[in-house]
């Protein structure tokens, strides 16, 4: 692995990289297998005729991710992925860059899906690492392009000097893996220093995960939560520019680890309210998307019993937790958008208008949690968004991130200008 200086902190950063039809393709197999050691998630999109030179099974191999070749392939039914994929990523990378991959991004063609991606990526800027025959980069329509996109911002590594592969020699070779990988290291530390974003200079409350009250010194009561939705709507809000203060119980996924998620780690429903409480006059919203312990037990048993000796059954007085979101929504300052979520099992749509109109809620997604391919545990999920302005939108089957790339697509919408806070 290359030594690179602050390769770690891609540590759970999402890039999708871009690989055009150079001779150099292979080489961003390297980039995507050291950016997987760094604890970074890739996903590679590949130009029409790249996959002549370097297969879309190598990609898929090394980046655990399915290569995107097409818009019309997706794995989730309504999915389109010049949508979700863009809405997934943090950074998109492109390497190598030929000459008509850069007129096309100059231009804004979208002729196949890596163009298209492109089109649709408004986040934050692109990094290019150029790879052509010498002659074709010294094309004045070609520097033309690389200054126009110099000029919107989009960050350019090299092209090197040296020998090509077709024998030529001069400026054209794609840039030194390490110096690829040193440009994504600059351009996240840069974002981390000044958020970029629709959300930039929010701040968003999640909840996320289970609570857990405790019989004794080592039982407790508790639910298979675990966190992995709240989790992904915390990555998303700061993708988007936001600051996260993310309060979330123990066990179950590991949160994220980031600089813009605060991690506020909690175990009962009593903490959880304390912390959210705390948290909430200075957020702009806040999605409670945790599971909270319904029941405590009145009063938990010293240390732990033995089971040898013991009755063959017991009775535990059960009493009502704290109801985090409503304690919430009574204690809210005026123009906070508030999101729940309703666990169901039956009677969805119901069950879930009836909690978002009792709760205070502008949005509220609901799913049925008994069905193994979605709901608790599982890395998807599915389910309808409601709105208390009548909106009512299906959300098909999708991994949890994509989910919450919708849930923040409508929070956006509903958030009052900062300065009418």
């Amino acid at each position: 692995m290359t030594s690179t200086p602050g390769l770690g902190s891609l540590r759970g950063k999402r890039i999708l990289l871009g690989v055009s039809s150079s001779i150099a393709a292979y080489r961003a197999l390297d980039i995507a297998s050291q950016l997987r050691q760094a604890g970074a998630e890739v996903r590679a999109v590949l130009s029409d005729h790249a996959p002549k030179l370097v297969g879309p099974a190598a990609f898929d191999a090394i980046t655990h991710q399915r290569t995107i070749l097409s818009l019309w392939d997706s794995p989730h039914a309504g999915e389109m992925d010049h949508l979700a994929a863009t809405k997934w990523a943090d950074f998109f990378v492109l390497a190598p860059a030929t000459a008509n991959l850069l007129a096309a991004l100059a231009h804004g063609t979208g002729r196949n899906a890596l163009e298209t991606l492109l089109l649709a990526w408004n986040k934050r800027p692109l990094l290019i690492a150029p790879a052509m025959n010498p002659e074709m980069w010294r094309n004045p329509a070609v520097q033309a392009n690389v200054a126009a996109l110099r000029e919107r911002g989009h960050r350019f590594v090299g092209p090197a000097e040296g020998r090509m592969a077709c024998d030529d020699v001069g400026t054209g070779r794609l840039a030194a893996v390490e110096d690829i990988l040193g440009a994504i290291v600059a351009l996240a530390q840069e974002t981390a220093a000044q958020p970029a974003g629709p959300l930039a200079g929010r701040t968003i409350l999640v909840t996320a995960g289970a609570t857990r009250e405790f019989l004794d010194a080592v039982r407790c009561l508790t639910n298979p939560s675990t966190g992995r939705q709240g989790y992904a709507l915390s990555r998303e809000a700061a993708a988007r520019g936001a600051r996260v203060v993310l309060v979330h119980g123990k066990g179950g996924a590991p949160p994220p680890d980031e600089p813009a998620i605060e991690l506020v780690p909690v175990e009962s429903a009593e903490e959880m309210r304390t912390a959210a409480l705390k948290a909430l006059p200075q957020a702009d919203a806040a999605i409670f998307a945790a599971a909270v312990s319904d029941w405590r037990p009145a009063q938990p048993l010293p240390g732990k019993p033995k089971k040898e000796g013991a009755p063959a059954s017991i009775q535990v007085e059960l009493v009502r937790t704290p109801d985090v979101a409503v304690e919430c929504h009574r204690a809210r300052p005026p123009g906070r958008v508030f999101v729940g979520f309703a666990a169901e099992v039956e009677d969805l749509e119901k069950n879930a208008r009836e909690k978002m109109n009792r709760k205070g809620f502008q949005l509220l997604f609901a799913n049925l949690v008994d069905r193994p391919e979605a709901g608790f545990a599982s890395e998807n999920n599915t389910g309808v968004l409601l709105g208390d302005d009548g909106l009512h939108r299906v959300l098909p089957l999708a991994g949890k991130d994509r989910i919450a790339a919708a849930i923040l697509d409508e929070l956006e919408k509903r958030l009052e200008p900062p300065a009418n806070r």
